[in-house]
């Protein structure tokens, strides 16, 4: 259901052109779904909230309305391709004759490039179009976005049920994202280990581990991206924990226990950051990996 303040300004007829929902992420998600779905239902109730029987309830539930744009992230962010396509869709008429609404889900992520492509459509909003953000706090977009929405805070406790097609199938992509991450802190936390060792031949075995994981190359390409993210976190952790360490600081940060000053740390660093420009390529990803940990090794070895 939609959440009532909601519901109560669209009952009376005070739409804003551009709003923002802050909260959790699937409760942001599902609301703003279920605004979506009261902006363009033929026969809203009195209360506000959408009448869920007429055709574009209907389209909408089954996840195919042609005038609702949903924009999720991308991995970690949203991206500016994405930004810029939704400014060319909303330059269009909406396909039903009325409204159209887009959503960009956890909008915070947006790169200042992409959050800059917004202020357009933001400063010149086209009749009958109507802009959905959400994110877990409002001040961590753009001022300039900031000061053209109406932002409007969700509950604590307002239930999610997760029973529309977009949130169910977003939780479920979240869990698996979730999955993948802790799968790939596994293998950095192997990859450390075997640092230590100087042992060649298990580095080796550990990168061939990585053609198991997934059968398409696609898939493939999403693994060795989330592993290299990873790496790189671990490996600046490292390099900071060493600073800290040879200033004597007593609250350096953790970092995986690998006995390695920052100069190497940020040597291995670089790699991987060359590494993960390579993955979207076509590039064999063991053979990538393999020559990534051998050099790795190589960096770690005794002066």
């Amino acid at each position: 259901m939609l959440y009532e303040k909601l519901a109560a300004i669209i009952a009376a007829d005070r739409i804003s052109h551009a709003w923002l929902l802050t909260g959790r992420a699937e409760q942001t998600l599902e609301q703003a779904i279920l605004l979506a779905k009261a902006l363009l239902c033929h026969n809203l109730q009195a209360d506000g909230q959408p009448c869920g029987e007429c055709p574009a309830c209907h389209k909408l539930d089954a996840g195919n309305h042609p005038d609702l744009q949903l924009i999720l992230p991308r991995g970690a962010s949203v991206k500016i391709e994405q930004t810029r396509a939704m400014q060319y869709l909303a330059s269009l008429e909406a396909y039903e004759g009325g409204r159209r609404v887009a959503i960009i889900h956890q909008a915070h992520t947006m790169p200042p490039a992409a959050a800059n492509s917004l202020l357009k459509i933001l400063e010149e909003p086209r009749p009958g179009l109507y802009l959905i953000l959400t994110a877990p706090l409002g001040d961590s977009l753009l001022e300039t976005i900031l000061s053209r929405v109406v932002w409007l805070r969700l509950p604590e406790n307002l239930p999610v049920t997760a029973a529309n097609l977009y949130t169910g199938a977003y939780l479920e992509e979240i869990a698996k994202e979730q999955e993948l991450h802790a799968a790939m802190q596994t293998k950095c936390r192997r990859l450390f280990e075997l640092l230590k060792q100087q042992d060649g031949a298990e580095l080796l075995l550990l990168a061939k581990t990585f053609r198991d994981d997934k059968q398409s190359e696609l898939a493939l390409k999403r693994v060795l991206a989330v592993f290299l993210e990873e790496l790189l976190t671990q490996l600046r952790n490292l390099a900071a924990a060493a600073i800290y360490t040879r200033h004597g600081a007593a609250d350096a940060p953790s970092a995986p226990g690998l006995a390695i000053n920052e100069l190497q740390a940020l040597k291995m660093a670089a790699l991987v950051e060359d590494a993960r420009r390579s993955v979207d390529g076509n590039i064999n990803g063991v053979l990538l990996l393999s020559v990534l940990f051998l050099q790795m090794r190589d960096i770690c070895q005794p002066a």
